[in-house]
C-alpha cells in the first residue's frame, strides 16, 4: 500500500504543479520558436548571400568578356563590309559578280 500511497502523492504533486508545467512548456515553445527563426532567418540570409555572390560573378564575367571584345566601330566595319552609310553604295566585285550571272546563263 505505501507504493499505491506514493503513486497518488506523486499524481497530485504533478496535478499541483500544472500550471508550473504549462508554463515550462510554453517558455520551452517560446525559446524553440525564437531558435527556429534565428535559424532560419541566418540560414535564409546564407542561400541569399550565396546566390547574390553567384549572380555578381556571372556578372562580373559578362563585363570582363564585353571589355574584351572588339571596339563597335571596327565591328560595324565588319558588319557592313565597310561603313553603314556606304552600304547601298555599288561596290568594286559587283560588276564582277553580275558578270559572272551573265555568263552562267548564257552558258546553260
Amino acid at each position: 500500500m505505501t507504493t499505491l500511497t506514493e503513486a497518488y502523492r506523486a499524481m497530485a504533486a504533478l496535478v499541483a504543479d500544472l500550471d508550473g508545467q504549462h508554463r515550462r512548456e510554453r517558455a520551452a515553445y517560446e525559446q524553440g520558436y525564437r531558435d527556429g527563426h534565428r535559424n532560419g532567418w541566418e540560414t535564409g540570409y546564407g542561400h541569399a548571400h550565396h546566390e547574390m555572390a553567384s549572380h555578381w560573378a556571372r556578372l562580373a564575367k559578362h563585363v570582363r568578356e564585353l571589355a574584351r571584345t572588339r571596339p563597335y566601330g571596327e565591328l560595324d566595319q565588319r558588319r557592313w563590309d565597310g561603313h553603314r552609310a556606304d552600304f547601298a553604295h555599288p561596290r568594286p566585285t559587283d560588276r564582277q559578280r553580275l558578270r559572272l550571272a551573265a555568263q552562267a546563263r548564257r552558258s546553260a
